[in-house]
């Protein structure tokens, strides 16, 4: 029979040194508890301060009202893909032209304006402070677009006409202002994101093309289709919009509606824009001081020839050769300074040199008349009243505030190369799609 151990007896130092280990085995584990804790809060915080609370913060105030910063990215983002998809149109039109230098130079330009991300956020901050601005002057002054309206935008700008509408086909053209360009297919097209883009400006007719050099090929008009597909277009243009910039069919609805205040707030605003104008004629003698200026003048008025001394000692390269003619202006021509002269002095040659930041001028006003505007010349006229006032709105800094956080603030993305990757792989699946 095997004889049991007696049992162990416990010391008072037995039982305090398994305390002790207790303890410390209850310390390990919380501090180990604690420290996953705080990784996880760490993550957790990394991940809601990119994604909730940065995109919250606002990059700037207008009025009682905040432009966050997930909206001024998103536009970044929109920017961008209008900008690379002008790039894919103009290298296609490049080929066709055998890479002419001009259309080279347009590329080389949109690339700089991709790289310079600086620059770009600046232009899209001014852009949504001020659609911001739009929208508020609009309510205030009680105009406001149908939802009808809005629907009937959206479906001309993917090449829908409920009512068989005949229209031309998108062009391009650089607007200093945002405007809308559609045009929904999965190529390199006019536009960003498949489809649909809208940059600044007042109008929502695509617009695209190249100020100077040779003219491209017109693009063939788009076969028109039914809602149904429009439906589909627009869905699937959406969808990609929103994969590339963030931006969803409800943003493009309010760029759209936006669009439509603006031109409808441009009319109340530039309503009293001047129908006539008044244009002058004049020359003049650019030296770089005043006693040569005062000399000049001297001799003019003893009977001096004005084109022969505007071709020896004129500065002014541009027209020294054609006796110093500067054509036929309107006010604000020339530098405020010359503009006075021009459009105040009594005909004939002004006594004294006028200084500018160019030098001293010998000017002399050959005639000035009145003269109504031409249709395009007004409603020019009246885009320029109205994109001063919005001009003075947003430096208006009682009613806008920025915040520098926007410098920090801009997207890279999306890329050229992005883009090309997404577009073909949607074309790879489109092909296999239809295969099957």
């Amino acid at each position: 029979m095997t004889q049991s151990k007696p049992p162990r007896i416990l010391h008072k130092k037995h039982i305090a040194r398994a305390q002790r280990e207790a303890n410390l085995r209850r310390w390990v584990i919380g501090v180990s508890i604690g420290i996953v804790a705080l990784i996880v809060a760490v993550i957790g915080y990394g991940i809601a301060d990119q994604y909730v609370i940065q995109p919250g913060q606002p990059v700037a105030k207008v009025g009682s009202s905040e432009v966050s910063t997930g909206t001024f990215q998103k536009a970044v983002k929109y920017q961008r893909y209008v900008l690379i998809q002008e790039y894919f149109q103009v290298a296609q039109i490049a080929q066709f032209f055998g890479n002419d230098p001009y259309y080279q130079q347009q590329l080389e330009q949109i690339i700089f304006q991709l790289t310079n991300s600086q620059t770009m956020g600046r232009q899209v901050l001014n852009n949504v402070i001020d659609e911001e601005i739009i929208r508020q002057e609009a309510t205030k002054r009680n105009i406001t677009i149908p939802a009808n309206e809005v629907d009937k935008a959206l479906q001309e700008a993917f090449g829908y006409f409920a009512n068989g509408t005949p229209t031309s086909a998108p062009t391009l053209t650089a607007a200093p202002t945002a405007t809308l360009t559609l045009t929904p297919t999965l190529v390199p097209g006019v536009t960003p994101t498949l489809a649909p883009t809208i940059a600044p400006t007042a109008t929502t007719e695509p617009t695209l093309a190249p100020t100077a050099g040779p003219s491209p090929t017109p693009l063939p008009t788009a076969t028109p289709y039914t809602l149904e597909g429009y439906q589909k277009s627009f869905g699937d243009f959406t969808s990609n919009l929103t994969k590339t910039s963030g931006m969803t069919g409800d943003d493009l609805r309010r760029l759209i509606e936006t669009n439509l205040i603006r031109k409808k707030l441009q009319e109340v605003i530039a309503k009293d824009t001047p129908r006539d104008t008044v244009e002058a004629k004049s020359r003049h003698i650019l030296v770089a001081d005043e006693a040569a200026a005062k000399s000049i003048i001297e001799q003019l008025q003893k009977g001096g020839d004005f084109v022969k001394l505007a071709a020896q000692l004129s500065t002014d390269t541009s027209n020294k050769d054609e006796g110093g003619d500067l054509g036929t202006q309107q006010p604000g021509g020339f530098v405020p300074e010359f503009d006075q002269v021009i459009f105040n002095a009594p005909i004939g040659l002004y006594p004294l040199p006028v200084k500018t930041t160019f030098g001293y001028h010998i000017i002399e006003v050959l005639s000035r008349a009145p003269r109504k505007l031409t249709d395009d010349e007004y409603q020019q006229k009246q885009g320029e009243t109205f994109a001063k006032w919005l001009t003075d709105q947003r430096n208006n800094t009682a009613l806008v505030t920025e915040y520098d956080r926007w410098k920090t603030s801009i997207p890279n993305t999306p890329t050229v190369e992005s883009v090309q990757n997404d577009q073909a792989t949607a074309q790879a699946q489109t092909a296999t799609a239809t295969k099957k």
